[in-house]
């Protein structure tokens, strides 16, 4: 197990996306772009990246005063499951981060990818105030030393 924490293929970093530092296993690119969810348009801003066969993402939407976070979660969740053409996430074991409380809940899913290829997600969703945050992990098959990093570790600026 602490070979494949060290592997080269996974040159764990820190990247810092509007108030939240995350962990990410390879240099990332940078995006942004207008999403619907629970009928609103939101700005999506995202940080991401692939190594050792997964992709890693990390993305942020500000909500406007009033805008209701846990609708925008749900949406933004069943389009994920669609996207993927899953139809359930089922929570896995919550993980226990330094800054986030309660634990963060990580859904799993498996499905297809764009290619028409087997995938396996994982996501999580963490509300502060009027900001949303959403980690993503898609990878043929998800390893311990794939995950744990990417989940395990972030920071509020």
């Amino acid at each position: 197990m602490l070979l494949g924490a060290c592997s080269p293929a996974l040159n764990w970093r820190n990247v810092t996306l509007h108030g939240v530092q995350a962990t990410l296993p390879c240099k990332p690119d940078q995006a942004e772009r207008t999403v619907p969810l629970a009928g609103l348009d939101l700005s999506l801003a995202m940080v991401g990246c692939e190594a050792d066969g997964g992709l890693y993402a990390v993305s942020h939407i500000r909500l406007a005063q009033g805008a209701q976070g846990q609708a925008v979660i749900e949406a933004w969740r069943a389009q994920a499951l669609q996207g993927m053409r899953a139809t359930q996430a089922p929570l896995v074991t919550p993980v226990p981060v330094l800054g986030a409380r309660p634990a963060l809940m990580v859904y799993q899913a498996s499905g297809i990818n764009p290619r028409g290829q087997a995938v396996q997600a994982r996501w999580t969703w963490v509300q502060r105030d009027q900001d949303i945050y959403h980690w993503a992990l898609y990878a043929p098959v998800i390893h311990t030393e794939m995950d744990e990093p990417f989940f395990g570790a972030f920071q509020w600026q």
